[in-house]
Formats: C-alpha cells, sequence, structure tokens
C-alpha cells in the first residue's frame, strides 16, 4: 500500500511540475543589473522579490532554469518590489502567466526599472543591442526603436540620437517622432540611441574634437551607421539629435568630409572656442565648411535665453555665421526659447523634427502653381512623390494626404485642373466614380461636365454610382438637374435606369418623387 501511495504521488509530481525545466532569459539595459524572479511557488520565492536571483550569462543577459508548477505567474526586480522591471509598460507592470511548459525558452527585454523613473520619462518599447567595436576596443550598448507596423518592404529614415541615456533624451525622441508619424505628419522612422559612458562622456564627446573624438567619429560613422543599414531597412535619409555637449560635438561631424548625416539637430549649442576668448578658431571651420559644402544639409539651432553664459550667445554667432557666408546647400534656422538648459528640451524637439521634415508632404507644391496657365498636375504629383520618398520609400499616400490635395484641387476653381487630377489619380473610375465626379464639377460651377458624368452614369448603367445615387437619396443628382433646368432630363434618366434596374425600382422611385 505504501509503494502504491509513493507512486501516485510521484505521478502527481510529474503532472506538476512536468519532466523539464523552464528556462526564462532576460536582457538589462546595465551591465551592473542584478536581476530577481519572483512569483507564485517556492521555486519563484514565493512573492519575496530578494529570494531567487538569475545568474549572469553575459554583460546584459540574465538567466534561469526552474521546475515550474503550472499555471506559473512572476515578475522581475532587482530585488525588492521598488524596482521591478519595466518591460511593458511604464507602471503598474503585469504579471507574466505560463500556463504550461513552453517548447522554448522564454524570453524577455528588460527597458529599465520602476525606481528609475524620473519626470522626463516616456516609456516605449525598444532594443537594445551589443556592437563589438575594433575602433573603441570594446563592446558599446546601442538602442533601436523601430516603428510601430515597421514592414521590411519599406526602407525607412534614420535619426541618431548622442547623449541617448542622458534625461531620456531617446525616450523624449521616439515618442515626439512617433506620435507625429501616427497623425502622418512625420514619416515612421527608425530611431537609433548611441549609448555614451557617462564617466567617458568627455573622451567621447569630445568637443574639441580631439584624438578621443575623432575616434568615436569613426565609430558612429564607420561601425553604428553600417550596422543599422545591415540590420534594418534604411532610405538614404539620416539625421542626428544631439544636446548640450552632444549638440557641439555633432557640429564637428557635419564638418567632416565624410559626413553621412541629412540633418543635425544641435539643441543648446556652445561654442567652447567663444567661451574660451578663440571665436576666430571655431568660426574658421564654419566658414571653411560653407565655402566647400556641397551636399543638403538641414541643420536647426534651439537656444535657450536663460542657459548657461555662454550657450544662448553661441547661437546666435552660429547664426550670424551662416548669415554673412551663406551656403545655398545648407538650410538654417535657429529658434529662441524663454527656457534653460533642461527644458529647453522639450520646448524645442517638436519644433526641431518639424523644421527637418518641413519639405515631406509639402503641399504647398499644390498651391504654388495652382494659379498659373502653365499648371501640370502630374509634373506636380511626381515632384511631390520624388520628395517624400528621399524620406521614406515607397511612400504612400494615407486618407489624410489625399482629402488636403483634393481640397487644393477643388477650391481652385477649375475644370481643367480637377479633369487633370482625375485623369492621373483615378483613370479607372476606382475613386471617385461618375456619380461623385458630377458632384465634383457641379462643387465647382462646371454644370457641362457634371451633366456629361451623369449622362454617362445612366448609358454605362454604373452600379457604383447608382449605389451612392440611392445612399444620397439623389440630393446632388436634383440641384444639378433643377440648377441646369432640366429636370425632364433628370426624370427620364431615372425612368431609364429604374428599367434597367428593377431590383432598386422603390429606390429610384422614390428620387424620382423629388423631381416633381
Amino acid at each position: 500500500m505504501k509503494l502504491f501511495l509513493t507512486q501516485i504521488l510521484l505521478f502527481c509530481s510529474i503532472i506538476t511540475f512536468g519532466q523539464d525545466l523552464t528556462t526564462i532569459k532576460v536582457s538589462v539595459p546595465n551591465k551592473s543589473d542584478e536581476v530577481f524572479i519572483v512569483g507564485n511557488q517556492e521555486s519563484l520565492g514565493n512573492w519575496k522579490p530578494e529570494k531567487v536571483k538569475m545568474s549572469r550569462i553575459s554583460d546584459y543577459e540574465r538567466e534561469i532554469s526552474l521546475n515550474l508548477a503550472f499555471p506559473a505567474e512572476y515578475k522581475f526586480t532587482r530585488g525588492n518590489w521598488e524596482s521591478e522591471a519595466i518591460i511593458s509598460r511604464l507602471t503598474e507592470q503585469p504579471n507574466f502567466i505560463l500556463k504550461e511548459n513552453p517548447l522554448i525558452e522564454q524570453y524577455y527585454s528588460i527597458q529599465g526599472w520602476t525606481d528609475q523613473i524620473d519626470t522626463f520619462s516616456t516609456y516605449s518599447k525598444f532594443t537594445i543591442s551589443e556592437i563589438s567595436s575594433t575602433i573603441l576596443n570594446h563592446k558599446k550598448k546601442i538602442y533601436v526603436s523601430l516603428p510601430e507596423n515597421y514592414n521590411e518592404n519599406i526602407d525607412y529614415p534614420v535619426i541618431y540620437v548622442t547623449d541617448a541615456n542622458i534625461l531620456n533624451i531617446f525616450e523624449i525622441v521616439v515618442q515626439t517622432v512617433r506620435q507625429q508619424s501616427n497623425f502622418s505628419n512625420f514619416p515612421d522612422c527608425i530611431i537609433v540611441g548611441i549609448y555614451i559612458d557617462i564617466q567617458n562622456r568627455n573622451n567621447e564627446l569630445d568637443i574639441q574634437f580631439g584624438e578621443n573624438g575623432k575616434k568615436f567619429k569613426d565609430y558612429i560613422f564607420k561601425e553604428v551607421i553600417p550596422y543599422i543599414n545591415s540590420k534594418y531597412s534604411t532610405s538614404n535619409f539620416k539625421a542626428i539629435y544631439g544636446h548640450s555637449n552632444g549638440a557641439e560635438y555633432n557640429h564637428h561631424l557635419m564638418f567632416e568630409k565624410d559626413n553621412p548625416f541629412d540633418a543635425f539637430i544641435n539643441i543648446s549649442e556652445n561654442l567652447v572656442d567663444l567661451e574660451n576668448g578663440e571665436i576666430e578658431k571655431i568660426k574658421n571651420k564654419y566658414i571653411d565648411f560653407l565655402k566647400n559644402n556641397k551636399k543638403p544639409i538641414k541643420y536647426f539651432v534651439a537656444s535657450a535665453k536663460y542657459d548657461d553664459p555662454n550657450r544662448y550667445p553661441s547661437g546666435q554667432e552660429i547664426k550670424n555665421i551662416i548669415e554673412n557666408f551663406p551656403n545655398k546647400y545648407v538650410s538654417f534656422q535657429q529658434n529662441i526659447y524663454k527656457s534653460w538648459h533642461v527644458d529647453l528640451i522639450g520646448y524645442s524637439i517638436y519644433d526641431a523634427f518639424k523644421y527637418i521634415f518641413l519639405d515631406y508632404q509639402d503641399y504647398g507644391l499644390f498651391e504654388e502653381k495652382i494659379n498659373s496657365e502653365d499648371f501640370n498636375y502630374k509634373e506636380i504629383k511626381e515632384n511631390f512623390l520624388s520628395k517624400n520618398e528621399k524620406y521614406i520609400k515607397p511612400y504612400v499616400e494615407n486618407d489624410a494626404s489625399t482629402s488636403v490635395v483634393s481640397e487644393i484641387i477643388k477650391k481652385s476653381n477649375n475644370p481643367k485642373i480637377l479633369k487633370q487630377y482625375l485623369d492621373f489619380e483615378d483613370k479607372k473610375h476606382e475613386i471617385y466614380n461618375l456619380y461623385v465626379r458630377a458632384i465634383l464639377f457641379f462643387e465647382i460651377n462646371d454644370l457641362d461636365n457634371a451633366l456629361l458624368y451623369l449622362e454617362k452614369m445612366v448609358n454605362e448603367n454604373d452600379q457604383n454610382s447608382i449605389r451612392q445615387l440611392i445612399k444620397s437619396n439623389g440630393k446632388s443628382y436634383v440641384e444639378i438637374y433643377k440648377k441646369a433646368n432640366k429636370l425632364k432630363v433628370g426624370y427620364k434618366n431615372l425612368e431609364i435606369l429604374k428599367g434597367k434596374n428593377k431590383n432598386l425600382k422603390n429606390e429610384l422611385k422614390a428620387i424620382k418623387e423629388k423631381i416633381k
């Protein structure tokens, strides 16, 4: 009997715990992070966060293999409830639940810790990668945030952020670009955070651009950018964002002959040579760059009136140099804010990206020539598409873009322009059916074309148009024939449609009553 009971208990144990260990692995944002797993059973510490520590398997990975009862419920901390892992949301982290033993190891990417959240945090999901840098002779970490609906068949612009791990700048850039791209104001972008060793910051972001600064430049140009291009689907457009020392370091990158960036966003710019009373040194570098540069570059500088004493004058000095030595390839804008060093990030970030994406979805191209005799919709639209595909390829028009362009065309009140628009955008009448076309021309007081499309609708018995006619209760149909003083023709055409569409007899009869 005892042997039988033992066998039953052993069998239950096998059912409950399974024969295989469950392996759980996480990536961490910092080399020094110690990770504890905590959950709903003894092997998970019975919800005591300091009991079960995961093993370190590399600088940025921790792992543990456990015998679990299912369902298993757990979280990750750094050993106390104040330091929960940020994985899927910034606050109120959900529990992870395994209903059964998984076939593969469970992997989680820890983005940060709840005790390290500050007022600047705007959490968004991103991946942490390591580059084994031969130039710097050690491994370096980078952050990568992809568009929410990342598609390998689309080439995306890339925005690089220096000082990515300071003041949550990386997260703020990601959120700003993502919010605006959700409204289609900016293109979807890949955001890359260049991690800075805070203790070695002045050597990496070397504002004097000495040997260390040039070496870090080579790391960005020759290792980070090629790595991103090889791993992700990128377009040719690249921008770089920097704040404080990151801004000052970045303008040295702009001076380089092999500069890969098309746009520079420098927040709280500073010229250390101005501070040292040797402005001619950096001024000459700017002048040399402006005299020789033949690459289109957008350059945005944000200055704060109440910043450190040298930073506001530095922004003004850069503006003066560029105005005195203009370069047709360099588009420059300086914005001045009533702020100081840190809050300048929040004040300026939208303006900065709005400027570098100024010619993205530039509807002004249509408005500029809308009243000219040589207006050519096809040429303008192809130019519009070409400018957008400089950023993202293929550029796909959204509903908002289509609506804006059609409104510009309609407001021209020009039948020739409207006809060019329809012929280019909808040769097969798939977007604008015959009835809708009649309405479009009626709205710009072209009765001849409005009547022409209504006749065509009747002759072709176009089903899409007829459905639209019935759905709108024939309101525009009646108005067009009434304004043309041809109600009898309208009545006759409805009779023809009724004969061709006996299943719609009652609906068409209701519209006929309005004509009487």
